[in-house]
């Protein structure tokens, strides 16, 4: 058995077809046939069943279940590569939402100069985005580490998801809005409002999302950006109110943070995370250990 069978065996079952699989890899039909005899002499069990046309290709319950399997290690296997090439670097990828770089980037700067008292910050390199996209990146093993938001309380199988603070989600609303005039809002308060928001890589969307459908009502939405500035020049400038984490400080005079009163609603949480598989080099674990305190 050989690794490219499995990525044989993962194409023919997409393209259910001998001759495609074969012109996709460049190499003979006969060859993709031998890759798939020599798995089904390697597991003991019928894979595949060829029909007397093309068409008639179909897989056993084993080869369902060995499908399953192969999408799996051709992962692992993608997920070693990088992990290996990530040792001979020494490159570490961390991962950072605006909203936490902006929040903690006094601590982040202090962790980096400490970085490069023992190490090199030349060997660490910054990746910026929304958390939800961050994970996906993370799971992907194109970044080594992030801080991530996400709702409530974050678990997942694949992460080690370490929790480091915690926050209210609040209304950022201009001083030229009436509603800005109220010690405290509801969410339903805002039924009427025109929203401005960060765009969907933001857990922040799914924090709307749950308010509104607790209020029972869609929001009405202005825009939507990925830059935390711009939104705040939105919100300025009134022409829409936004719903953002307490840990987002603005220094401009004319826009007010209102909390929210709705109970329940969710909450806010800040986390470092890092591929479960992923065995942390002595740089990392510095890094995880100064970013955690």
């Amino acid at each position: 058995m050989q690794i490219n069978d499995f990525k044989y065996y993962n194409e023919l079952y997409n393209k259910k077809n001998f001759t495609k699989v074969a012109k996709h890899f460049n190499i003979s039909q006969p060859s993709i046939s031998s890759a798939i005899k020599r798995l089904e002499n390697f597991f003991q069990v019928k894979l595949v069943i060829r029909g007397n046309t093309q068409s008639e290709l179909v897989f056993t319950p084993s080869g369902e279940q060995l499908h399953q399997h192969t999408v799996s290690i051709l992962n692992e296997l993608d997920s070693a590569k990088h992990e290996l090439d990530h040792l001979k670097s020494r490159t570490t990828t961390i991962g950072l939402p605006p909203i936490l770089k902006n929040a903690y980037f006094t601590k982040i700067a202090i962790a980096a100069r400490e970085f490069d008292r023992q190490f090199n910050i030349n060997n660490m390199a910054i990746y910026e985005a929304g958390s939800n996209y961050l994970k996906q990146a993370l799971m992907a093993g194109e970044i080594d580490i992030a801080l991530l938001g996400a709702l409530n309380v974050s678990q997942d199988d694949e992460l080690l998801i370490i929790p480091f603070v915690r926050a209210n989600f609040c209304v950022y609303i201009s001083k030229n809005n009436p509603l800005s005039e109220k010690p405290h809002l509801y969410f339903s308060d805002l039924q009427k409002q025109t929203f401005v928001a960060l765009d969907s890589s933001f857990v922040h969307n799914q924090a709307i999302k749950k308010m509104s459908q607790q209020a029972g009502f869609r929001p009405k939405y202005f825009m939507k950006t990925n830059d935390i500035h711009f939104l705040m020049n939105m919100i300025s400038e009134n022409l829409g109110v936004a719903i953002l984490t307490d840990i987002v400080k603005t220094t401009a005079s004319d826009i007010v943070v209102l909390p929210l009163l709705d109970d329940p609603q969710p909450f806010f949480t800040g986390s470092i995370a890092f591929r479960k598989n992923h065995l942390l080099t002595n740089e990392e674990k510095m890094l995880v250990d100064t970013l955690s305190k």
